[in-house]
């Protein structure tokens, strides 16, 4: 009797052994998790105007970038970051670097902006971008989703950011090859990949905002681009519905007057309740479009009525660049001598209301 009473006694006792070791190493593991969870670097507060203001950098002729980005800074909050340019491969590597350093630390930074980290897997004449070795790879290969994901991840670590594009104007890739299941070059391999890669980039950092960029115009056609795109995406893996847009490429629209009042709206059918933002938007001031004004027009009505009066909760604002790149550039809020634009004291005024 005493024997059999010893034996469930050690039984007991083994239980709570093992209940004791099994807490204990949730604890280290969980403990473990928490230490390895990065914090984004940008801190923000939305600016009373409701929206983020961005844009790119490009100096005037003869200025240095250092004062280029302390420029764009006074009436803005975010740049854009795609490397020197750099294939995704090596976009951690730039981002941990001196480049890093000096654009994304000292010029964005440390100027009050927050950077808007982008990575793209298209390549010239919409191709895949493939590190060496994986130069016949397609969307579908194991090998190269793995590089691109682990590019991602490294991105992350290496620039701890708050806004996170993982593939610009994808839509691009649709509207070139499709989403039929037979082939392996099929948008339907980066929405998979998509969604793989948003739930690593959570697990590791939480707070920071992943979506994928898309464009409102395929330039190269002179057409809108096909929306049904957007439906192929899971909603609770988008934080937020970001497009580039230059709407004055589109056959048909001249001025800003011409586009739709839902130009922008519709989209939310397909992902509703979204914030919208623009990475880019651009209009040029050649008097072909309008000129100055009409460029003007644009920022004023992209901010208005072709947003936020039809209900968009408008987040992000990205013009494509500050000054002109060339003499046969004019998308620029300023020109190449320095000369600023109607539309750069519009964009001021939106900017300190």
């Amino acid at each position: 009797m005493a024997s059999k009473k010893l034996m469930v006694f050690l039984s007991v006792l083994t239980i709570i052994g093992i209940v004791i070791v099994s807490i204990f190493m949730s604890s280290r593991l969980n403990q473990s998790k928490e230490e390895n969870i990065i914090t984004p670097a940008d801190s923000l507060q939305v600016p009373d105007r409701g929206f983020f203001m961005g844009v790119l950098p490009v100096p005037r002729e003869g200025q240095p970038f250092e004062e280029a980005y302390s420029q764009a800074a006074e009436y803005s909050e975010f740049s854009p970051v795609w490397g020197r340019p750099t294939p995704f491969y090596n976009l951690a590597d730039d981002l941990s670097g001196i480049w890093g350093q000096t654009f994304v630390e000292k010029n964005i930074r440390k100027n009050g902006m927050f950077p808007l980290i982008h990575i793209s897997f298209i390549g010239l004449n919409v191709t895949l971008v493939t590190p060496p070795g994986m130069e016949s790879a397609t969307f579908s290969d194991l090998a190269w989703r793995e590089a691109y994901k682990q590019a991602v991840i490294d991105v992350v670590k290496a620039s701890r950011p708050l806004y996170l594009s993982i593939g610009n104007e994808v839509n691009r890739w649709y509207e070139k090859y499709g989403a039929e299941e037979n082939n392996p070059n099929g948008f339907q391999h980066f929405v998979s990949l998509y969604e793989e890669i948003y739930d690593a980039v959570k697990e590791l950092s939480p707070e920071t905002k992943v979506f994928c960029t898309f464009a409102r115009e395929i330039v190269s056609e002179n057409r809108e681009a096909d929306l049904n795109v957007l439906s192929m995406f899971n909603p609770d893996k988008m934080d937020l519905l970001i497009f580039t847009s230059y709407p004055y490429a589109v056959q048909g629209i001249n001025r800003p007057s011409d586009i739709p009042d839902d130009y922008y709206s519709e989209t939310l059918s397909y992902l509703p309740d979204k914030q919208v933002g623009f990475s880019e938007l651009g209009w040029p001031s050649i008097d072909v479009f309008g000129g100055e004004q009409a460029q003007a027009d644009f920022i004023t009505q992209v901010a208005g009525r072709l947003t936020r009066e039809q209900g968009v909760n408008l987040h992000l604002f990205g013009w494509a660049w500050l000054h002109d790149l060339d003499e046969n550039d004019h998308i620029g809020l300023i020109k190449r001598d320095g000369t600023k634009k109607l539309a750069y004291e519009v964009w001021k005024n939106i900017s300190i209301k």
